[in-house]
């Protein structure tokens, strides 16, 4: 493993590796992983044929530590969002890298914008 050992998650990358993408898988592996309140929300909210995928998905993020949206989350989020054209949860999962200052993996480009923000694109 290279890299930070505390990654904060964003959604997209753990629907790829849940999805079997082995580089994602990877990238993740041997890491203390991090998720915002608004990626467990996304990834639970997703609509499920199999009961078994759900299963996997509820046992991916009890092994991960939640960042919840405590005052510090929410007024860097403001301050992210008067100042960038980002969506609510982008903002809010930005917010959470920056304020626990832990890096941001993602495949979303949209973050590069967003100062302050420590985040690597996969």
């Amino acid at each position: 493993m290279s890299g930070p050992s505390n990654i904060l998650v964003d959604t997209n990358l753990i629907i790829l590796a849940i999805g079997g993408n082995r580089d994602v898988r990877d990238i993740l592996e041997n890491r203390n992983l991090f998720i915002s309140v608004i990626t467990e929300i996304e990834l639970l909210s997703i609509p499920f044929q199999n009961p078994a995928d759900e299963r996997l998905m509820r046992d991916f993020i009890s092994n991960c530590f939640l960042i919840e949206l405590d005052a510090e989350v929410r007024k860097q989020t403001v301050l992210i969002r008067k100042r960038n054209k980002i969506k609510l949860p982008d903002a809010v999962i930005a917010a959470s890298s920056i304020t626990k200052r832990i890096v941001l993996f993602t495949a979303d480009k949209g973050f590069d914008k967003i100062d302050g923000l420590n985040a690597v694109l996969i």
